[in-house]
């Protein structure tokens, strides 16, 4: 009976623990406006359910296997099929139908324009017809574009490399994410395949041919597992049983004295920004050998970067524009043409407006809007046509 006494005791305060951190989950989440919101697997698995001989995937960014040591390196997700990229601002799926490669283009033969670049280039997270190569079209411009979620500097140039053959061009355009790109380009130079790319004129791993692509499913299948497997699993998701705010809060409190010893140690990296310049001449290189126009474009950084309001804000902006102005610093040393989102958008707009511009989900700041894609679109358009 003693012990019996005891084993109850535990279990009630079990209970009574999981319920105030469950109510504090609940709370996390109704201020982050989160609350009940349907996941990218809910909405996978009801296609799935619906449409059983469709195939149906979730997005894929390769920067999520560059510390794996698989034969290849994936350089983009599952081909001819429909892909979930992401959840707008309203909690809504939004898919593309992904290309004999794996990108996010339609069908267009005379496409003499490439788009190189992160998730602003795949075109998240908008409905297709806003997505750059559509926005293109309106001003009489075929582009294709190989741009993948995630991808920093060196996987950018790794993807161009491998898959430049298959394109008639005439326009390289690159896409700068400046808040993103010097991070992961720290990440992705530890990647031997990767480096392979940028150290090697003739590598490739011929990502196209039949073996390879098989493997690609292979290591695709491995990564994401049966989804459909999963159903509970995105249950307790959906309504929080499994208290994964609490969790990233407990985390991030034993976490946050380890970052700020080692906060930006990136931006302060000067072995980076002679990676990124190494990279920037070999697009040079290539566009002058094979006789096409190279330009690039800064994406502009996220609103709370563009405005700093706190001094560790005030902090990141600093070092970055210290990196961004010697990657400028050498593009016009080079003669190339370029065009600073950023500095645009300072001049036209201040913190009152700038929602016009990007997207606000979940109190974070996130990509571009509808209207932010037209913008940049024309001033890209400005850029390579008027120049």
């Amino acid at each position: 009976m003693k012990y019996f006494n005891i084993a109850k005791v535990i279990i009630i305060n079990f209970i009574l623990l999981y319920f105030l951190l469950y109510i504090l989950e609940l709370f996390i989440n109704f201020n982050n406006n989160k609350l009940f919101q349907k996941t990218r697997l809910y909405y996978l698995n009801k296609d799935i359910e619906n449409k059983p001989g469709e195939k149906i995937y979730l997005n894929f960014g390769s920067y999520k296997l560059i510390d794996k040591t698989n034969d290849i390196l994936p350089l983009s997700g599952y081909e001819n099929a429909k892909i979930l990229l992401c959840l707008d601002e309203n909690n809504k799926p939004v898919y593309f139908d992904s290309d004999s490669d794996g990108f996010n283009n339609s069908k267009i033969d005379n496409a003499n324009i490439l788009l190189i670049g992160d998730s602003y280039v795949q075109g998240m997270c908008v409905n297709k017809s806003y997505n750059f190569n559509e926005q293109f079209k309106k001003f009489n411009l075929n582009t294709s574009s190989l741009g993948v979620g995630g991808n920093g500097p060196l996987l950018e140039f790794a993807t161009f490399k491998e898959y430049k053959l298959n394109y008639n061009l005439k326009n390289l355009i690159l896409f700068i994410t400046p808040d993103n790109d010097f991070y992961d380009l720290s990440n992705e130079q530890n990647n031997k395949i990767l480096m392979n790319y940028l150290n090697d004129d003739n590598y490739k791993q011929n990502l196209s041919n039949k073996e390879n692509k098989k493997k690609k499913i292979e290591i695709l299948d491995e990564y994401f597992g049966n989804k459909t497997d999963r159903l509970w699993n995105d249950f307790f998701s959906v309504y929080h049983l499994n208290l994964k705010q609490v969790g990233n809060l407990i985390e991030s409190l034993f976490k946050r004295e380890k970052k700020s010893k080692n906060e930006y140690s990136y931006l302060q990296d000067k072995k980076i920004d002679q990676l990124f310049i190494k990279i920037l001449d070999k697009y040079i290189i290539e566009s002058k050998k094979n006789n096409y126009n190279f330009y690039v474009i800064f994406n502009s950084v996220t609103p709370d970067i563009l405005y700093p309001k706190n001094f560790h804000q005030q902090k990141f902006k600093t070092l970055m524009n210290n990196k961004t102005n010697l990657i400028k610093s050498h593009l016009k040393k080079q003669n190339i043409s370029f065009f600073d989102f950023s500095d645009y958008l300072t001049a036209n707009y201040d913190d009152k407006n700038i929602s016009e511009i990007f997207k606000n989900i979940n109190n974070e700041w996130d990509h571009y809007t509808n209207n932010g894609f037209v913008l940049l679109t024309e001033k890209t358009v400005s850029l390579i046509v008027y120049e």
